[in-house]
């Protein structure tokens, strides 16, 4: 979830079938597994070619919290459309917590208050498909979600989790058109739930909501890098949080939490194609942060070929954001089709230091010149850290230039706190890619 108050918590698209499972949750501790639905078997996980990029959209928490509604959502689908970031390549309107307070009918089926959400939940999904958009919902694994634990907006809403109706729940929201669900974890952490057990069955329950209804659905696992999901989740999700919250309502963004959740991502070898590390959702263009920090932080995502989900209020997003969350080379080095994340390849100087990505085409890398010192320096790029070896070109992307052709590396100067982001093409590499 995402409260101020669950910092004192342990810091700590699966596709099958017709879909894909998106979850996010928060830190749980061994003990008994989450509830299955039915004993039914479900063929092992397969990664399809609809999901073999990391998800990029909107989500509504860093803005809203938990004071969300059809008019709010509805707005934020309309600027997605309209600004520029659908053609660029941003698709995912998701719902996070505040739209359930936890209400079941007799039958246990989910109720929602129709005041707020005029014709439930399958209108607003219906909304955001006219627009050409795919619509994301959320809840918890265990019985009381994040809205119970740490009501951010809205009165405490107990039940609020999917515990005990897993094929319940995942089957309503797929008939009500949800392309993708993220799953946190307030619930299961509280009861003390064991993450691996019951994120397996969701997917699960997932995997048997896309056979009956045709509908892919997306699933992120949010148990915030606890029981270390990238042991794990690769095998039944799409995506999969490795850190706390990248900020907390009401506080302003922090560029020291951006590199806490940087940090937190670094497992390369869980990422493949349709399998990502979250590093959680972007504060990019959010108030406090300067256009610099926004580029330094997207410039980290994009290394990481993490989720692009945007977090600000879309509706009143500046022209200078709107830019910088749409360049289209930023978003291609995410978007990059090998799925790769990128890795620290040198530290010449503490605190200054390379990461290299692997791109798809030969001899090609992207390349981030991360200075976390408070002061500027130099920073070089050498040929041999990143594989390549002969004559290679450099692009500077932010700044849409090339910076010409260099022999064996390159150096810049990096102010203090940012990033350089870099494309080098060589005629020839050293090793695969």
């Amino acid at each position: 979830m995402h409260v101020l108050t669950r910092m004192l918590l342990p810091l700590t698209l699966a596709l099958a079938l017709a879909g894909a499972v998106t979850m996010t949750g928060h830190t749980p501790s061994p003990a008994g597994a989450a509830d299955a639905g039915t004993t039914t078997q479900v063929a092992p996980f397969e990664a399809t070619a609809s999901a073999t990029t990391a998800p990029m959209g909107w989500a509504s928490w860093n803005t809203f919290a938990a004071k969300i509604n059809y008019n709010v959502i509805k707005a934020q689908a309309d600027a997605m459309a309209s600004s520029g970031l659908k053609d660029a390549g941003y698709q995912y309107v998701n719902i996070d917590e505040g739209w359930w307070q936890g209400t079941r009918d007799s039958s246990g089926n989910i109720t929602v208050d129709t005041g707020e959400w005029p014709g439930g939940m399958q209108a607003i999904a219906d909304y955001i498909h006219s627009k050409g958009l795919k619509a994301g919902i959320y809840t918890d694994a265990g019985r009381d979600g994040c809205g119970y634990y740490y009501p951010t907006g809205r009165p405490a809403a107990p039940g609020s989790g999917s515990e005990g109706h897993y094929d319940q729940d995942f089957l309503k929201f797929s008939q009500w058109g949800f392309d993708f669900v993220k799953v946190d974890w307030c619930g299961g952490n509280a009861e003390g739930l064991d993450a691996r057990s019951s994120y397996q069955a969701i997917s699960d329950a997932i995997t048997r909501a896309s056979a009956q209804t045709g509908r892919p659905m997306a699933l992120s696992v949010c148990n915030w890098g606890n029981q270390s999901p990238w042991d794990w989740a690769p095998g039944m999700s799409t995506m999969w949080r490795t850190s706390q919250d990248i900020i907390y309502y009401g506080e302003s963004p922090s560029m020291d939490r951006v590199l806490t959740n940087f940090d937190s991502a670094q497992h390369p070898g869980a990422q493949s194609p349709g399998h990502y590390n979250d590093p959680d959702m972007l504060i990019v263009g959010m108030p406090g942060f300067s256009a610099a920090q926004n580029r330094t932080h997207l410039s980290l995502w994009a290394i990481s070929g993490a989720p692009l989900l945007a977090g600000n209020d879309l509706t009143t997003m500046s022209a200078e954001t709107r830019t910088i969350l749409t360049n289209r080379e930023v978003i291609a080095i995410d978007q990059d089709p090998l799925g790769k994340q990128g890795t620290k390849v040198a530290e010449d100087h503490s605190g200054l230091q390379v990461y290299s990505k692997v791109l798809d085409g030969t001899g090609r890398r992207a390349v981030v010149l991360l200075n976390r010192t408070g002061s500027a320096g130099n920073i070089t790029a050498r040929w041999s850290d990143l594989g390549l070896s002969g004559t290679a070109a450099v692009r500077n992307v932010w700044a849409g230039a090339d910076a010409g052709s260099f022999t064996s590396s390159y150096t810049t100067n990096v102010p203090a706190h940012e990033a350089v982001l870099l494309t080098v093409t060589a005629s020839s590499s050293t090793q695969a890619g």
